[in-house]
């Protein structure tokens, strides 16, 4: 039985914890859970009957196999070495800060130190296991766009208004700009040409659409578009997907 715990106590660390309580991954069971407040920790954990940390220290202290990040960028980087000292792979969903080569760096080098792995979470889109072989192969061109309720039609996510409706630039300019929102962008790159080198943009949605991802990809195998358009609970499938990530790493066969 692998022990996990869960960094993050808002939306999507609940479903995450709640997932783990339930079972709903074989082999693996909840271990503490720590949040940005004690109030919403200890609230979380009496829900789901399941130790509450109120540090850092503490949860590792738990002895967790994994910790599963889901709060924030600003999280991963203050407790990613911590939780690779204290014996644990992380999980991370906030996965945009890896676009910083100083701080990716830094982590890499405490991986190897603690002999412990960082798992970067695809989130709401797929096909990363093609771009992998893709790139392998040989040289790819890829780009990535993200769709979005343009701010005058008062529709979708309050928090995506925030984003302009047109703008481009590489993966890593887009989510310097908007660290919230672009964190997919930098997983596409990381699989692929890096964040300088993979373009990204920000543009409306298409009449009748949701916000939708879509990453182009080219190369001497061919051509491949992916694409992932959300429903209206789609942005919860972030969650699915870090527990698709644990399960893989739990699996004694392996898809």
């Amino acid at each position: 039985m692998k022990k996990v715990a869960v960094l993050g106590c808002g939306r999507l660390g609940t479903l995450i914890a709640g997932a783990l309580a339930q079972g709903r991954v074989e082999g693996v069971a909840l271990w503490g859970v720590f949040g940005r407040t004690q109030r919403r920790t200890h609230a979380l954990a009496e829900k789901l009957s399941c130790p509450a940390a109120d540090s850092i220290a503490s949860l590792l202290a738990f002895g967790p196999d994994y910790v599963i990040e889901a709060a924030a960028g600003q999280v991963v980087r203050q407790y990613a070495v911590a939780v690779l000292a204290g014996g644990a792979d992380l999980i991370a969903l906030s996965t945009g800060v890896f676009s910083d080569p100083v701080f990716y760096e830094q982590v890499e080098q405490a991986a190897v130190q603690y002999d412990r792995r960082v798992h970067l979470v695809p989130g709401v889109v797929g096909g990363f296991d093609i771009m992998a072989a893709a790139r392998l192969m040989g040289p790819v061109e890829v780009s990535f766009t993200k769709r979005k309720h343009p701010r005058a039609s008062g529709e979708g996510d309050p928090a995506l208004r925030t984003m302009a409706d047109f703008c481009s630039g590489n993966a890593g300019e887009l989510y310097r700009r908007y660290p919230d929102h672009m964190n997919v962008a930098v997983s596409v790159a990381l699989a692929t040409n890096g964040v300088e080198d993979t373009p990204a943009s920000v543009e409306p949605v298409r009449p009748g659409e949701n916000v939708s991802f879509t990453t182009q990809l080219s190369g001497s195998f061919g051509n491949a578009e992916i694409r992932t358009e959300l429903g209206t609970i789609g942005p919860d499938l972030a969650a699915w997907s870090a527990l698709a990530v644990l399960e893989r790493l739990t699996r004694r066969i392996v898809l």
